[in-house]
């Protein structure tokens, strides 16, 4: 891949990406959403500064949107029992059904948009474009990067 290439590669998965947010319809604002998505894929080792690497956010930023999250009971927040000085944050029953109902909603988005715009080879090609995004989003040349 050129330079020339990766732009117009890096401007398609962007506009993808945008849409996708787009089809964001939730109860809560987006990036609360991407707050909750945080923490369910680092489960259980999912601090505040776990998250705010994550989302490259400003743990001040991250802080304000937990705030808002937990009055909302969409996660709890408590101390991590093998540091007291540390916090962790779960999910409520509430704020994974939120979640799951958003991903849902845009997956479904997804789905109807792949079968109006693309041939089924296409659909193929592109499940396997999604494993080899996979594979760059894993790419580290900087290992102690998160």
């Amino acid at each position: 891949m050129n330079t020339d290439e990766a732009t117009v590669f890096r401007r398609n998965l962007m506009a993808l990406h945008r849409r996708l947010r787009e089809e964001h319809v939730g109860d809560i604002p987006l990036n609360e959403v991407l707050v909750l998505g945080a923490v369910d894929r680092h489960g259980a080792s999912a601090s505040p500064g776990v998250i705010a690497d994550d989302l490259r956010m400003a743990r001040s930023n991250l802080a304000a949107l937990l705030r808002r999250l937990e009055a909302r009971e969409l996660v709890d927040v408590a101390p991590d029992p093998a540091d007291g000085r540390r916090s962790l944050i779960g999910l409520t029953r509430r704020g994974r059904e939120l979640l799951e109902r958003d991903r849902v909603e845009r997956e479904m988005w997804l789905v109807k948009a792949a079968a109006a715009a693309l041939t089924p080879a296409e659909a193929k090609q592109l499940l396997a474009a999604g494993a080899l995004m996979q594979r760059l989003a894993d790419f580290r040349e900087h290992p102690e990067r998160p």
